[in-house]
């Protein structure tokens, strides 16, 4: 005779709307996130605000307010072969994924991704002091596709190697300068392995990391058929034939008390210095080599509130003016995240983050626009969350 068993209500609450959104990043950086559900259906929207310490239009400083949100959908049982398809819209891009452990084998996972970003910004330019000086901003978009496999190497190590194929396109903006010329439309190819070491430990009553933590790494050989040269006329180059890349993502959850947890999150990159497109990507620290830290304390009040105060650091190594050299500068700044649950379904998200760097993520997708201090308030409603 089968047992029913009976889940109380403020468990399931604490299980499925305490789940941290996902991003773009998330789903291409992190091969095999520890989550606590098997499907789920997830729609956030909500208002996301920029606000400058000075303002300056002309390279994207301002204070502006635009929409923000995303679309994500999981289900690990799909089709006959029982495989794993996900699915992503939001500003940072879109993405479909198609898992399968069953192609060539039980033991070694196939993985099919097609990923599109359409609303691309590129900083091209450097520091002086902790002000950014722009040699000439432009956008993009871009379109990749990505077939890889992989298997675990040792417990808990995981090893991805495969190849893709990506498709650039650029156009000036309303603040790309005249006289800056902006790169040639190009297509790229290349081999990229992951190493994935993961320890993560789900708190079992809200769903949640609560011990261990994972580490990423990322390395990419890539050519590709750019041809022309480009930039400012003081500083004009082409791109490599060939530039190689390392990326790196580290997270570590320690508990402080019951309703405590210590959050320490890391991101890296290091690539080829002549890398002049990818190096000035808006949506991260610019440079040949960065990094980004927070240390952050998720605190859980009952099982409807979290709160999740945090200090942040940067640090960005870019050439320097005319191409000689380089600068780097370190920036440090801090915040705090919330989530008011509802129900099982509903949940009120906000956050605020300063940061005395003024090349910060763009809030809008018609044109370039940041500053130091960023705001965002919205809802999210979950739909078919199966647990584990």
């Amino acid at each position: 005779m089968r047992r029913i068993v009976t889940i109380p209500f403020s468990v399931v609450v604490g299980t499925v709307a305490a789940v941290p959104a996902q991003s773009l990043f998330d789903l291409t950086e992190k091969r095999n996130p520890v989550l606590p559900y098997r499907s789920l259906f997830e729609i956030e929207a909500g208002a996301i605000g920029a606000f400058a310490s000075t303002q300056d239009t002309a390279v994207g400083l301002e204070d502006t307010i635009s929409w923000d949100g995303h679309v994500y959908y999981r289900n690990e049982d799909f089709g006959e072969r029982r495989g794993t398809v996900v699915g992503y819209a939001g500003r940072d891009g879109l993405y479909a994924g198609l898992f399968d452990g069953q192609i060539i084998g039980d033991q070694t996972v196939s993985r099919l991704e097609i990923k599109v970003r359409p609303w691309q910004f590129y900083r091209d330019g450097f520091y002086r002091g902790d002000a950014f000086v722009p040699n000439g901003l432009y956008e993009g978009r871009d379109y990749e596709g990505y077939l890889g496999f992989g298997r675990e190497a040792a417990p808990g190590l995981f090893v991805e190697l495969g190849g893709y194929y990506r498709d650039h396109r650029f156009s000036s903006s309303a603040q790309t300068t005249p006289s800056f010329v902006v790169p040639n439309d190009y297509a790229s190819y290349g081999a990229r392995v992951y190493l994935e070491q993961s320890t993560t430990q789900l708190d079992r009553r809200r769903g949640t990391p609560r011990d261990g933590g994972v580490v990423s790494i990322v390395a990419e050989q890539e050519w590709n058929d750019s041809s022309a040269a480009f930039g400012s006329p003081g500083f004009m180059t082409k791109l490599p034939s060939q530039v190689w890349r390392a990326r790196a993502v580290a997270e570590y959850f320690v508990p402080a008390a019951d309703d405590a947890v210590w959050e320490v999150l890391l991101r890296g990159g290091w690539s080829d210095k002549k890398d002049r497109v990818q190096n000035f990507e808006a949506q991260r620290p610019l440079g040949h080599q960065w990094a980004d830290g927070s240390l952050r304390l998720r605190m859980h009040f009952g099982d409807y509130f979290v709160l999740t105060p945090f200090v942040q650091g940067q640090w960005s190594k870019v050439v320097g003016p005319g191409g000689s050299g380089t600068t780097s500068d370190f920036f440090f700044g801090g915040g705090a995240e919330s989530y008011l649950h509802f129900n099982e379904s509903i949940s009120l998200h906000a956050w605020y983050s300063f940061l005395d760097n003024e090349s910060r993520p763009s809030v809008k997708v018609s044109e370039d626009a940041h500053g130091e201090h960023m705001a965002y308030f919205g809802m999210v409603v979950r739909f078919g969350g199966q647990r584990r």
